[in-house]
């Protein structure tokens, strides 16, 4: 009967995916690309168009106001 060689659990190294998800904590290894606005550049949820025109703004760079505040809807 030939000996058995055992190989130490310390030498084999763990899967690629296991890898991935230990370096950056995610599968592939990339971090998914986040939506940013086309005006202010920054990372946003919600961006706002108006038909015609295209994008106006995102959550971050567009502002509401009240319209009884906003002078220019009494001129």
């Amino acid at each position: 009967m030939l000996p058995v060689r055992l190989i130490p659990i310390n030498n084999i190294p763990d899967n690629p995916v296991i890898c991935n998800m230990q370096r950056t904590g995610y599968p592939d290894g990339r971090e998914p690309a986040l939506p940013h606005c086309p005006i202010c550049g920054g990372v946003c949820e919600t961006v706002y168009t108006v038909s015609g025109f295209g994008v106006i703004g995102c959550d971050i760079c567009v502002q509401s106001v009240d319209a009884d505040e906003c002078a220019d809807c009494f001129q």
